[in-house]
């Protein structure tokens, strides 16, 4: 695959104006996929496994391979249709980094429709999304550092928020529970990958919980996103009550209590912020509002994100789903760069002009029937893929890709010498990568576990208020794990 390192996603600046640096937010959110994180551990060894209890109406395929070739050593079930969860973010990231190229940023912008005179703006200030998915208080800061040093004390237009260069979605996937931490808003302009803490004092105020931004500048309160008190006793401790408005129940100790919450508009919620830190600086803004950018507007001052490389790095080892979706997006939107508007205004739409894409890469014959990725993230189950589909996904990345893979799963060391991208849902379990045998060999491989009817009666059930995870469902993962841990073993000792 060939790698552009321009993007149409990031218009040309017009110049002079000052190039911010990028100084990364530590830790990145999001790192809960599905309706369940697994715990690492498992194995197959010849078709028995050790430890089955709570899999014996399951399945397991898998597909092990030499990365070069693509000649497969050992396979089982290899053309069945698994739920692939986060194992989705490998094809996401193969297409960005050949699209858009290991080296692009996002570049998140301030620009002025009218000249700065005696302080003042005369004219709009326009806080422009440019895609970039860790962008963090600590940009809006550096951004509102160039405004000050330019002299702004004052804007006598508007302020203008623009998300047009994506578009702006409410959330991943209708599958998930409405305070589902992971199925953020997704769009241009996302701010702390789009979560709010909504949070209690010890011994409670009157006016109820807060709701914060939070990243390494601190907790900020958000604006955007509203809390009030919910009575106590009515089944569930926290429930929507409208679009970015939530009812929270206080922890019935007094003591302090605190949950994550997504953000389903992810602009207003970044726009919002930056003009409370604007005030803090002594920069007097009005209340955001929607637009766009009028012709003529000259950059005031220009954030770059992070290469996409490291983006990425950080997509697969967090498995943040916001990431995924923002990169895969504007990956996707080079795929038809003629059209002015956004070429794909669904996840499920630019999803399939990824696919559609990377079916084409020179990976040798593969039977792409019944492939489906549904959005850029693999959340929720409405993805399908085989081991042997996969598999040629992986090798379509090649070492740009695999050079990224993580060494860790949710958190805990994988096996030494793997290193894979893991994926996670009740009832679901998938990792694929490279692993480096006893031998010294390097070989890559697709592992999926799952038990179909039981994710599907759990679908059929869903309960969009309901956030904790069946015991039973907890007690399958943990089977799930022990058995990928004896394959990866066995893998590892034989070859």
């Amino acid at each position: 695959m060939t790698a552009s390192q321009q993007s149409d996603s990031n218009p040309s600046r017009p110049s002079p104006r000052p190039l911010l640096g990028r100084r990364p937010l530590l830790g990145l959110f999001g790192g809960v996929l599905g309706a369940l994180a697994l715990p690492g551990g498992g194995a197959w060894a010849a078709g028995q496994s050790k430890t089955t209890s709570g899999l014996e109406s399951g399945s397991v395929g898998y597909f092990l391979f030499d990365p070069d070739s693509g000649r497969a050593l050992e396979e089982r079930a290899a053309d069945t249709a698994f739920i692939p969860a986060s194992v989705a973010k490998l094809p996401t990231v193969a297409a960005a980094l050949a699209l858009l190229g290991p080296d692009h940023r996002f570049a998140t912008r301030l620009l002025g429709t009218g000249p700065l005179e005696g302080g003042v703006l005369r004219g709009d200030l326009i806080l422009q999304g440019g895609g970039d998915p860790a962008l963090a208080t600590e940009g809006l800061l550096q951004l509102l550092g160039a405004l000050g040093a330019a002299g702004l004390r004052r804007v006598e237009g508007r302020f203008l928020y623009d998300t047009a260069l994506l578009p702006e979605l409410a959330e991943i996937d209708s599958g998930q529970p409405w305070a589902a931490p992971y199925n953020t808003g997704v769009g241009a302009l996302s701010l702390n990958y789009n979560r709010a803490l909504l949070s209690w004092r010890r011994g409670g105020t009157p006016a109820g919980p807060d709701a914060l931004t939070v990243a390494d500048a601190g907790r900020l309160p958000l604006d955007s996103v509203t809390v009030r008190p919910l009575a106590a006793g009515g089944g569930f401790s926290l429930l929507p009550d409208g679009v970015d408005r939530w009812l929270m129940a206080p922890p019935s100790s007094g003591e302090a209590g605190a949950a994550w919450v997504p953000v389903a508009r992810p602009g207003l919620a970044a726009a919002t912020l930056f003009r409370r830190l604007a005030a803090d600086a002594g920069i007097a803004l009005p209340a955001p509002v929607v637009g766009s950018v009028a012709a003529g507007a000259a950059a005031l001052a220009v954030l770059d994100s992070l290469p996409l490389a490291e983006l990425a790095r950080g997509l697969l080892r967090h498995s943040n789903n916001l990431s995924a979706e923002v990169i895969g997006l504007a990956a996707s939107s080079r795929l038809e760069p003629s059209r002015p508007e956004p070429p794909a205004t669904t996840l499920d739409r630019s999803a399939g002009l990824l696919q559609r894409w990377l079916t084409r890469q020179p990976v040798g014959a593969v039977n792409w029937n019944g492939l489906r990725l549904a959005n850029h993230s693999g959340l929720g189950t409405g993805s399908r893929a085989t081991p042997r589909q996969m598999a040629a996904l992986l090798r379509a990345g090649g070492p740009a890709l695999w050079d990224l893979l993580p060494g860790e799963e949710d958190g805990k060391a994988l096996p030494p010498g793997v290193h894979a991208k893991s994926g996670t849902l009740a009832y679901v379990k998938g990792l694929a990568g490279l692993l480096t045998a006893a031998s010294g060999r390097r070989l890559g491989f697709v592992l999926f576990i799952a038990d179909p009817a039981r994710r599907a009666a759990m679908d059929a059930a869903l309960d969009r208020r309901v956030t904790a995870t069946p015991a039973e469902a907890r007690a399958w993962a943990a089977g799930a794990g022990r058995l990928q841990g004896e394959i990866l073993e066995r893998w590892v000792s034989t070859y």
